[in-house]
């Protein structure tokens, strides 16, 4: 999500920060040639662009846990709310909008390093479990970015005076080993695979327990305990947070996606939240909806969908016999 606006003038760094800090609760600015140039540095490949000062943003957003039921299931909670992409995006609109730059603006869908330049400007350390970890919220941060074509004296970097140290915590409660002192398989991380347009094996039907994403490695970690909770306006429950099996089966793609437009998990359609949903149901050892999963088979032509469907309903079935 990426949007480019002309005109340039020049403003301080304490304007800048003043304007930023209206709209979001952790705001640092840098020179983009260090950002770069450390890209280039760790071999981390990221566009070139001539925009001279990056401004890196963070917005919390609250912990609240939802527990699926035999007839309604969640995503991780960092969807509750309006979708953040939005939500980050009209908050970084409202403060250029009082401006005239040319700038370039990513809220996550973007192919630059947010966790780079975030580390890089101290909203927070990298930490183990691969998220950024500020101070005062936690890992319950969102990023975006905004490259600004004007130059700036000064930096405004905040201080990062902590790490994981020795904890492996998270490490060691990822139910699928993703997480290692060696560094990330991604593969392997629940949340990317349920997110992926995939045949789904045994033993990710097994681990999976969420609708889309994954939770387990911040609920664990001891940076967030004792952290600051805000909820913004957009972030209050909206209604839709809890999915509703009977509608991924019932309900057509683009009849769903108004039912629950404006949340975060729909960016990859419905097919994958249907997929995922099926682990669920079969972690329940629930076979409420097993006519409907067998009609949704021949309905949906995905052969990803269709072969991680047949495996779980045979599963379900099973389980009555």
């Amino acid at each position: 999500m990426c949007l480019i606006f002309e005109d340039v003038i020049n403003l301080d760094k304490i304007q800048l920060y003043d304007l930023f800090k209206s709209e979001f609760d952790i705001v640092a600015i840098l020179k983009t040639e260090r950002y770069l140039n450390l890209a280039e540095k760790l071999n981390i490949k990221v566009p070139q662009n001539n925009y001279s000062t990056l401004v890196v943003l963070g917005l919390a957003y609250p912990k609240r846990i939802k527990k699926s039921n035999e007839s309604e299931t969640y995503a991780s909670f960092y969807t509750f709310g309006e979708d953040y992409h939005k939500v980050l995006k009209n908050r970084i609109l409202e403060v250029m909008e009082k401006l005239s730059f040319k700038y370039e603006l990513g809220v996550d869908n973007h192919p630059h390093d947010e966790r780079l330049a975030a580390s890089l400007a101290g909203i927070g350390y990298f930490a183990k479990n691969q998220l950024i970890i500020n101070q005062d919220y936690g890992s319950y941060i969102f990023l975006g970015l905004v490259f600004i074509d004007t130059e700036i004296d000064q930096e405004l970097i905040l201080p990062i005076t902590d790490s994981c140290g020795d904890c492996r915590i998270c490490l060691d409660a990822c139910p699928t080993s993703a997480l290692t002192e060696n560094g990330y398989d991604f593969n392997k991380c629940i949340s990317f695979y349920n997110q992926s347009k995939r045949i789904l094996n045994d033993f990710e039907i097994n681990a999976n327990y969420c609708l889309f994403g994954c939770d387990i490695c911040q609920l664990v970690c001891p940076k967030n305990i004792n952290i600051k909770t805000k909820i913004h306006p957009e972030f209050e429950f909206s209604g839709k947070e809890a999915v509703k099996y009977e509608d991924l089966f019932l309900l057509s793609e683009r009849q769903f996606k108004e039912k629950y437009k404006d949340m975060a998990y729909l960016w990859k359609g419905k097919t994958i939240l249907t997929r995922n949903a099926l682990t669920i149901l079969l972690r329940q050892k629930n076979p409420l909806y097993n006519d409907l999963i067998a009609k949704s088979i021949d309905k949906n032509t995905m052969p990803w969908y269709q072969e991680t469907a047949k495996n779980i309903l045979n599963k379900l079935n099973n389980l009555s016999k």
